[in-house]
């Protein structure tokens, strides 16, 4: 697996540190994909983004692989975030990137204080066989997620790399869910989603409650599976993560 770091500071703070986010993406994709809402964070909040192989500033790393040890791509992002600065942590997670928070915040309980699950079910069920999907299958769900333009998909270099960072991403998916599968939360997690998303059901979102303890919140934006880069929810779900920080959680029920 490459020697290349997991994780850097995407958006540092402006003024004094009150607490960093932690982003992991949704396949195929990395945390600069998730800028515009994490651009309207609090400037004393530090972000830090995880990136996987194959995409922004690890695009030249082949993800192959990626899957066969997820303890060791865990262990190796938690190493890296162990070295910084001890602050209140959030550990936010969109889609791909929920299960993802949620194995490191099982494995770390003392780093993460707060954990924002977006787009993803609770249910272990849900997680498919996607190192045995189809093409079609694939770009199905591409299709339903809403994500990516056809005209981008229409290029065949381009289609053959999304599709490959999307195998490896959701069979790294599947792998992690059968690994965080019976075990509770550390802490109340903040659930997010979209009315209208057509991968995940709002009702699928309350499964999150059953594996936690008590505190669970939820709420649901207006749009699909990437509800949180449309516009009108940027500052909204911004200040969802925001609050999920402690010292800033308190000071909101003060205010």
């Amino acid at each position: 697996m490459s020697e290349m770091r997991w994780t850097a500071v995407v958006r540092p703070a402006e003024r004094a540190v009150s607490g960093r986010v932690v982003v992991l993406p949704h396949s195929g994709s990395g945390p600069n994909a998730l800028l515009p809402v994490l651009r309207r964070l609090p400037d004393t909040i530090e972000v830090v983004g995880v990136t996987l192989p194959g995409r922004e500033r690890r695009f030249i790393e082949s993800c192959a692989g990626l899957a066969d040890d997820p303890g060791r791509v865990i262990d190796a992002v938690l190493d890296e975030l162990g070295a910084t600065t001890p602050r209140p942590t959030v550990l936010f997670g969109h889609s791909m990137g929920a299960v993802f928070a949620v194995a490191l915040a099982l494995e770390a309980p003392d780093l993460c204080q707060g954990l924002v699950l977006s787009a993803y079910s609770g249910d272990p069920a849900a997680a498919e066989r996607a190192g045995e999907w189809t093409e079609a299958e694939m770009l199905d769900v591409v299709r339903r997620g809403d994500g990516t333009p056809d005209d981008v998909l229409a290029d065949p270099a381009v289609r053959e790399h999304v599709l490959g960072l999307l195998r490896c991403d959701l069979t790294l998916e599947h792998r992690l869910a059968a690994r965080n599968a019976g075990r509770r939360l550390p802490v109340a997690p903040t659930v997010l989603g979209g009315w209208d998303d057509l991968l995940v059901s709002p009702c699928e979102l309350t499964q999150w409650a059953s594996r936690a303890p008590a505190g669970t919140r939820e709420r649901l934006f207006p749009g699909g599976h990437f509800y949180l880069l449309e516009e009108a929810n940027l500052d909204a779900v911004a200040a969802e993560i925001a609050v999920a920080i402690g010292p800033l959680r308190k000071s909101a029920a003060g205010a």
